[in-house]
Order: structure tokens, then C-alpha cells, then sequence
């Protein structure tokens, strides 16, 4: 049973149906598809990194099962609205587990991403007040969900009066954004002044990490921002499309960023093997490299 204190209609047009049911079908696909990539992704990462410090390894492993436990929730609310509740309309405008798996554990699996990415930047820059503002940004955008988690779960409706639910999902999405920006600026800014030092193959190195950086920090931003201006302007379900596969894209640019260790080693052992092919017999493939070194 849920919680609704507005109740919801009991007829809709057929456009209402249509922009109802959609977009939460869409967003339910994208999220199993990415789904399906991050666990590719955790593969590669579990048979090639397999020294990384344990501290890692668990942040991999249990984003990884938060995720497993978001896509399951919105399966549950599919089955409510698409089999138990079809052909009822009243059905259609409730969100059931809807306050767990969208801004709950997208925010959890957020907070946890932008922060490991503070940590990144504090290796990089040694500034603790940079380090201070991502993860208050962090947990700011966590509070917004944990708060529109608690109106959601109080009136499961998609039409609920809360006139508090816009602002805290302005917080969590805005925040999202926000700390998003910060960090992908932050990392280009280092990235380029460590790369102005480097010699060698580590230009190259460091251009690849700029560009990484930029494409899924622009990723995560642009996200956020059309999960929130679909929200609070349009009125139907677009924004589930969005809010749906938030943290998916999170946990992919994550797993992105560990598992690009492999291209540059596998890059490291072609120009080895390039300018030692008389000693093929003796040569050795380098242990994979860790985070523990940046």
C-alpha cells in the first residue's frame, strides 16, 4: 500500500495516458540498457584491477549494488502501473516505490561519486577547501533527496499539492549540477597545469584525462539540468526519463574513470613492444596500475 493524501483521478485523456506511460517506459529501458553497461564495465574493472585498495574495490561494489537496487524498484513500479494496474487510470498517477529509487538512491550513488571525485581533486590540487566544497555540494544535493524521498513516500501521487516537493527537488537536481560543474572545472584546471609539466608520453597521458574529465562532467551536468527544467516546467513525465538514468550515468562515468587505466597501460605495453621486438621472449606485461598512486 502507499501513502497518498491526493487522490488521483480516475479518468485521463488519451494524450494524458500517452505522456504518462511513455517516458516511464523509455526511462525504464534506457535504465536496464545501462544497467547492462555498467555491468560490463564492473567485469573488466573485477578482472584487471583486481589490487586496487579495498577501500576502492568497495566504493566499485557497492555502487554497484545500489544500482542493482534502483533498477529493481522502478521494475516493481512498472509491473504496478503496466500489469497489476492496467486499465486503471488511478494506478497511472501513482509512484509506489518511486521516492526509494529516484531520489533517494540517485542521490546516495551520487553523493558517493562527487565525493570520490572531491578526494581526486584534493590529490591533485592538496586544497582541503576545495575538497570542503564538493563534498558540502555533495551532501547539499543528498539532503534535497532524502527530503523529496520523505514528501514522495507521504503522498505517492503525481499530482500531490506538497508545496515543499518543487523546492527539494530543486535542491537535489540544482545541487547535482552545481557540484557537478565544480568538479569538472576543478579537474580540467589541475589536469591542464599538471599536463603544462609533463614530459613525454605523459602529455598524451594527461590529454586523455582532460578530455575524460570534460565529456562526463558535461554528461552529469546536463543530466541534472534537464531532469530539474523538465520537472518544474513541463507537466507530464519527461522528467522520468531523466531522473530514471541519473544515477546510471553517474555510476558509468565512474567506472569510465577506473577502468581508462587499461587503455593507458595497454598503450604503455604496444610502444614497449614496439621498440623491444628483439626481446619478445623476455618481455613481462606490467602489473595494472592502481588509484593509490594519484
Amino acid at each position: 500500500m502507499v501513502h497518498v493524501t491526493s487522490p488521483p483521478p480516475t479518468t485521463a485523456s488519451h494524450e494524458e495516458i500517452i505522456w504518462l506511460a511513455g517516458p516511464r517506459l523509455i526511462g525504464l529501458l534506457f535504465n536496464w540498457g545501462l544497467l547492462g553497461v555498467l555491468t560490463t564495465q564492473i567485469y573488466i574493472y573485477h578482472v584487471n584491477f583486481p589490487k586496487d585498495k579495498p577501500a576502492l574495490k568497495a566504493l566499485v561494489y557497492i555502487i554497484y549494488l545500489l544500482d542493482w537496487a534502483q533498477t529493481c524498484s522502478a521494475t516493481y513500479d512498472a509491473f504496478q502501473w503496466f500489469v497489476y494496474g492496467w486499465g486503471d487510470i488511478s494506478a497511472l498517477y501513482l509512484v509506489y516505490t518511486d521516492f526509494l529509487n529516484v531520489p533517494l538512491l540517485s542521490s546516495i550513488i551520487g553523493a558517493l561519486v562527487q565525493i570520490f571525485y572531491g578526494w581526486r581533486i584534493w590529490i591533485f590540487s592538496k586544497s582541503k577547501a576545495l575538497f570542503g566544497v564538493v563534498c558540502l555540494l555533495a551532501c547539499l544535493q543528498l539532503g534535497g533527496g532524502i527530503a523529496t524521498s520523505y514528501y514522495l513516500f507521504m503522498d505517492a501521487s503525481e499530482v500531490s499539492t506538497n508545496p515543499h516537493l518543487n523546492q527539494t527537488v530543486a535542491v537535489r537536481l540544482a545541487g547535482s549540477a552545481l557540484v557537478d560543474a565544480v568538479i569538472s572545472v576543478s579537474m580540467t584546471y589541475f589536469l591542464l597545469r599538471s599536463k603544462a609539466q609533463a614530459l613525454g608520453p605523459m602529455t598524451n597521458v594527461m590529454t586523455r584525462l582532460v578530455r575524460l574529465t570534460i565529456e562526463t562532467g558535461t554528461i552529469t551536468v546536463m543530466m541534472a539540468i534537464l531532469d530539474l527544467v523538465f520537472f518544474l516546467k513541463e507537466h507530464n513525465e519527461l522528467h522520468q526519463v531523466s531522473g530514471v538514468v541519473l544515477c546510471k550515468v553517474y555510476s558509468n562515468t565512474l567506472l569510465v574513470l577506473f577502468n581508462n587505466r587499461l587503455v593507458e597501460r595497454n598503450s604503455r605495453e604496444e610502444k614497449h613492444l614496439g621498440s623491444n621486438d628483439s626481446a619478445l621472449s623476455e618481455f613481462r606485461v606490467a602489473p595494472p596500475a592502481t588509484l593509490d598512486q594519484a
